[in-house]
């Protein structure tokens, strides 16, 4: 077991979800502090009871303050700044951010009274926002970014980029999850040597036993082909959160890793066009400070 000096100290953005949870279960096994993010604190106290669990089962010993919680609405900036100014104001030091933030929504566009696109504020902006506010923190401890992406590739439309005058949902949810995708190799080059940044592919991670699964379903062929999928291609929460865990805390020098993409425990060496096109990583990142207010502050 790790001692209490050399726990590191891991935030987990989109903890009440299937990746994000299974990814808790697996660093508190292994002796990290886990800090779950989400938006909804009856959800998150859940979260936490389950990991609580996992490590009675599995007979390890920790102590109440390795497992904390911390609400933010990532499609809400002020929301965003207040939760980093919380976690800059309880964890001293921060050693990681796995950015598991992906929500999808019907019959959009959804617009925010901000007059952002749902989607795109809440997987793209917020974590990019929460991101930036922890920056120097995370670099005193050669931080290491873990954002979970999705394999497929959809243009950004620089005339469109939220997805709001042309909308389709698959589309603009892809869409975001692209910028998911260039962000971390953005961020990996511009704070190389301070931070490192990876993408992780987590394939298709679903845990058939949560009792609230169907509402999540669209309705119709769409809910249909999720039914479908879940039942014969679905993996458990395990099968993402043993690699995240391994990418998180087992790299004495997490620099052998910056910039690069996962699928799972296994390194693609395949370069990979989102990532890759550094002109398209400096405008996006470069709208993003605009969108978010940054260059204000």
């Amino acid at each position: 077991m790790t001692n209490k000096q050399n726990k590191q100290t891991i935030l987990i953005a989109g903890a009440t979800g299937n990746i994000g949870g299974g990814a808790a279960v697996a660093l508190a096994k292994r002796g990290a502090r886990v800090v779950l993010l989400g938006r909804f604190p009856d959800k998150l106290r859940i979260r936490m009871n389950l990991v609580r669990i996992a490590l009675s089962e599995a007979q390890i010993d920790y102590q109440d303050t390795d497992i904390a919680m911390l609400v933010v609405d990532f499609s809400d900036m002020g929301s965003v700044k207040q939760a980093a100014v919380e976690a800059m104001n309880r964890f001293p030091m921060i050693n990681g951010l796995i950015l598991s933030v992906g929500v999808l929504i019907q019959k959009g566009p959804n617009i925010l009274p901000s007059g952002h696109e749902v989607m795109f504020a809440t997987n793209v902006m917020g974590p990019f926002l929460f991101t930036q506010l922890l920056l120097k923190r995370m670099q005193q401890s050669d931080g290491l970014v873990l954002h979970v992406i999705k394999k497929s590739y959809k243009e950004i439309d620089w005339e469109d980029l939220e997805s709001i005058s042309n909308h389709n949902t698959d589309t603009a949810y892809n869409r975001t999850k692209t910028c998911n995708r260039v962000i971390a190799a953005e961020l990996a080059r511009r704070y190389s040597g301070k931070i490192s940044s990876v993408a992780f592919n987590p394939t298709f991670i679903i845990d058939k036993s949560d009792p609230e699964l169907a509402k999540r379903w669209p309705s119709g062929l769409m809910g249909l082909i999720w039914r479908l999928a879940t039942a014969l291609l679905a993996k458990p929460p395990t099968i993402a959160g043993e690699p995240i865990a391994n990418l998180v805390l087992s790299y004495q020098d997490r620099r052998a890793i910056n910039g690069a993409m996962f699928k799972l425990d296994k390194r693609i060496e395949k370069p990979d066009k989102a990532m890759n096109d550094e002109v398209l990583g400096k405008r996006l990142w470069d709208e993003l400070v605009l969108l978010t207010g940054l260059m204000a502050e």
